[in-house]
């Protein structure tokens, strides 16, 4: 089977262009929501990392705009976090990073995927970058704040993290910095709630020097549904 076969054949998170006019069905098309980011719209010369790449999508679309562009994912399903009641008992035998792999050889991208989750990265073995993005991960993961301050580690000094995430509305009535516990609920693994002051306090408290919410939209499913996303801008003090 040629790998544009097997690009036909495959399930996909994210919507992709990829050649011969093929265009993957993801579970979420991206492309019209990328304005919302406010992504530099060139970044040649800079050095990224994209968390949670799964398929690619944004990993593709940094380097479309010149960067040299590090991805980090994890390949299984046990690896990732659960809670201890909701662990399955069993995994599919199925390897995540599949996608991307066969959207990164159609696209002739030079993207490197790295198998590693954020609480392991570290700059001793990835070195600093000029921009890091992270997006609607975060949500999913026990420890945010640890998640963060890898991320603040890993942003050069003078350096952008951007960041989308979902956050609860209902809590942004409070004054506070606050978060809801989700991660019992019958549903995607959510851990933790935050609302909007809550995202930038854990952002600044990471590290960084200059955080700004920069856009607030409603990321669509491809059936219909959305997740109310921030987008927050933050940089480290040169």
């Amino acid at each position: 089977m040629s790998t544009l076969e097997r690009a036909k054949s495959m399930s996909w998170y994210h919507t992709l262009e990829l050649p011969e006019g093929l265009v993957t069905p993801g579970i979420f098309d991206l492309r019209d929501q990328v304005p919302h980011y406010r992504l530099p719209e060139r970044l040649d010369g800079k050095r990224v990392l994209e968390v949670g790449t799964w398929d690619g999508f944004w990993a593709f679309e940094l380097e479309r705009r010149g960067a040299e562009v590090v991805a980090l994912d994890l390949d299984r399903e046990e690896d990732l976090d659960w809670p201890a009641r909701r662990r399955p008992e069993t995994f599919a035998d199925v390897q995540r990073g599949q996608g991307f792999a066969v959207a990164k050889e159609l696209l002739g991208s030079k993207v490197e995927r790295v198998v590693c989750s954020v609480y392991h990265a570290l700059p001793e073995d990835l070195g600093q970058f000029d921009l890091v993005f992270c997006g609607s991960v975060l949500i999913h993961l026990r420890d945010q704040v640890l998640a963060l301050e890898r991320i603040a580690a890993l942003t050069k000094p003078g350096g952008m993290f951007v960041s989308a995430e979902e956050y609860d509305p209902r809590l942004d009535l409070l004054p506070w910095p606050v978060s809801r516990y989700r991660a019992d609920r019958d549903a995607a693994v959510v851990y933790w709630m935050p609302n909007q002051r809550a995202w930038r306090s854990m952002i600044w408290g990471a590290g960084f020097d200059h955080v700004e919410r920069v856009a607030k939209f409603s990321m669509k499913a491809t059936d219909g549904w959305a997740v109310r996303h921030a987008v927050f801008h933050a940089r480290k003090n040169g």
